[in-house]
C-alpha cells in the first residue's frame, strides 16, 4: 500500500475472511488519527466517511457505542472527548487502545474504573493523544492470553465479524484487523480464535475492538471487508492511520509539541494539527520531553510543572500547566522541601517519604496527574489545543484545553474548583517523578 504500510487478505477453508494490515509506527510519514468530538465528521458517521474527512488510508471501527457516544476512552488529535470510565454493567474495567503524538500504544485495561476518577490521560505521564476504547477483557496481555470476552455469549462459543487491533513486543507494529461473519463462506470467530489470529501475526499484545455490523475496515478510500450489516453502520468513533508523503514545512523541523515564543504548535506524522498563541490568554508556552503545554499564569514560578507551599499544608501546583491546589493534611502530610529542595507534600519533620505513602491512599502513585476533572476552570495541558476543531469546552479541564488558530489558547480560568484532592495530587505524582529521575 505504502512504505510501512502492508495489506493482508487471508481467506481459510473454515472458512474465514479476514483483512489485516500492518502499519510501521516508526515511520515519519506515519500518523494514527482517531474520531474527535465533530458530529457528521467524525463522530457518529461511518468508518469511510470518518476516512475521507481526516485523509485516512486506513481505517477501522472502533469502540462499542449506541451510533453516537462511545462506552469508554475517546481522543482524537489530542481532544479528551469521553472518559475512561461508564456503568458498572460492562465489569470492573474497559479497555482502550491510546497512543501519544510520537505513535507509542499502550493496549490495556487500567485502570480500573472504580479508580479512574484521578487518571487523565492527556496529562503527563500518558500523555496520549489519540484513542479508542476497547473491550474489558483484553485479548493479550504482554503475550499472555486472557480468557472470554464480553460478547454476550457465555463460555466464548459464538462466532461473529470481529474487529481488533494489537502491537508487537516492541511496540513498532500495529495490526488493525477485521474479520467478516455471519455468511456462508466467512464464520466470524469467537474470542479465543481472534486471540489465535493476533499471535499468529506476532503481537504481544491486542485489545478487541466492537464487532458485529459494526466491523469495517477501509482502504485507500474503500471498504474492503463485507459488513454484515449489508452496509457500514453509523458508528461513535475511529480509529485511522494518516500517511503524509509531503511533510509540512513547519514538521520537517518540529515533533510533537513545540513552542515557538508564545505559540504552541502540534506535528504528528509530518502533518501539521494545529499552532495557537498561549498569550491570548495570558499564558506562556514551555516544552517538556518532546510535549508542550500553555501554562497557566498562576503556576510557581511560572514553571508548568512545578510545585510551591501556600502555607504549612496546603500546596499549589502544575502538570502540563494545569494549576491547582490541595491540602497535604488530607493525607496526614505537611507542605514543605523534600530531599531535592522541591516543594511538596512532606512527612512532618521534612524528607520525601510521605509522597508514597499520600499516593497510595489517593491513586496516584501509578498515574493520573491530575486536577480533579476541571478543578481549574480550563486548561488540559495543551496537546489538544493545537487542533483547530474538536468538542472541548472551554472551562471544563480535562475535557481538552482549547485553541483557535486565530484566537490562541483557552488557558485561563477562575479559582481552583476541584476541592482539597484533586490539586493535591499533581504534587504527590510529580514528587514522585522527580524521586525517579534522580
Amino acid at each position: 500500500m505504502r512504505p510501512g504500510v502492508d495489506w493482508l487478505h487471508r481467506t481459510t477453508s473454515a472458512p474465514q475472511d479476514i483483512h489485516a494490515v500492518r502499519i510501521d509506527l516508526g515511520r515519519g510519514e506515519v500518523s494514527l488519527r482517531a474520531s474527535r468530538d465533530a458530529t457528521g465528521s467524525e463522530r457518529q458517521v461511518t468508518t469511510p466517511t470518518f476516512a475521507a474527512n481526516v485523509g485516512a488510508v486506513v481505517a477501522v471501527n472502533g469502540d462499542w457505542s449506541d451510533g453516537s457516544t462511545p462506552v469508554g476512552l475517546a481522543i482524537g488529535d489530542g481532544w479528551l472527548w469521553h472518559d475512561h470510565l461508564d456503568d458498572g454493567s460492562i465489569g470492573a474495567s474497559w479497555g482502550y487502545l491510546a497512543c501519544d503524538a510520537f505513535n507509542q500504544c499502550d493496549l490495556t485495561s487500567l485502570p480500573l474504573l472504580s479508580e479512574a476518577w484521578w487518571f487523565t490521560p492527556t496529562r503527563y505521564p500518558y500523555r496520549y493523544f489519540n484513542a479508542v476504547g476497547a473491550n474489558g477483557v483484553l485479548l493479550l496481555e504482554d503475550g499472555v492470553r486472557w480468557e472470554g470476552c464480553y460478547d454476550g455469549c457465555d463460555g466464548d462459543t459464538c462466532r461473529h465479524p470481529r474487529s481488533a487491533a494489537c502491537v508487537d513486543a516492541t511496540g513498532q507494529y500495529l495490526w488493525l484487523i477485521v474479520v467478516d461473519g455471519r455468511r456462508s463462506d466467512a464464520l466470524g470467530m469467537t474470542c479465543g480464535e481472534v486471540r489465535d489470529l493476533a499471535q499468529d501475526l506476532g503481537c504481544w499484545d491486542a485489545v478487541m475492538l466492537d464487532g458485529g455490523g459494526s466491523s469495517t475496515m477501509v482502504i485507500d478510500g474503500l471498504v474492503r471487508n463485507e459488513p454484515s450489516d449489508g452496509s457500514p453502520r453509523t458508528v461513535a468513533n475511529h480509529l485511522g492511520v494518516v500517511y503524509t508523503e509531503r511533510p509540512d514545512p513547519t514538521c520537517a523541523v518540529h515533533s510533537g509539541g513545540w513552542c515557538e515564543g508564545t505559540v504552541l504548535g502540534w506535528c504528528t506524522g509530518g502533518r501539521l494539527v494545529g499552532q495557537g498563541d498561549c498569550a491570548y490568554y495570558g499564558a506562556t508556552c514551555q516544552e517538556d520531553e518532546g510535549w508542550a503545554f500553555c501554562v497557566d499564569y498562576r503556576c510557581p514560578g511560572g514553571d508548568g510543572m512545578g510545585s510551591a507551599c501556600l502555607d504549612a499544608t496546603r500546596v499549589a501546583t502544575c502538570t502540563d500547566g494545569v494549576y491547582g491546589e490541595g491540602d497535604c493534611a488530607a493525607f496526614g502530610l505537611v507542605c514543605g522541601e523534600d530531599a531535592h529542595g522541591e516543594e511538596g507534600c512532606v512527612e512532618a519533620g521534612g524528607g520525601d517519604g510521605g509522597a508514597d505513602g499520600g499516593a497510595a491512599d489517593g491513586g496516584a502513585a501509578d498515574g493520573g496527574a491530575t486536577d480533579g476533572g476541571g478543578g481549574d476552570g480550563g486548561a488540559d495541558g495543551g496537546q489538544g489545543g493545537a487542533s483547530d476543531g474538536g468538542g472541548a469546552t472551554p472551562g471544563e479541564g480535562n475535557r481538552g484545553q482549547s485553541y483557535d488558530p486565530q484566537g490562541g489558547c483557552a488557558c485561563g480560568g477562575g479559582a481552583p474548583t476541584g476541592g482539597l484532592l484533586p490539586g493535591l495530587l499533581p504534587g504527590l505524582l510529580l514528587t514522585l517523578r522527580r524521586r525517579r529521575q534522580s
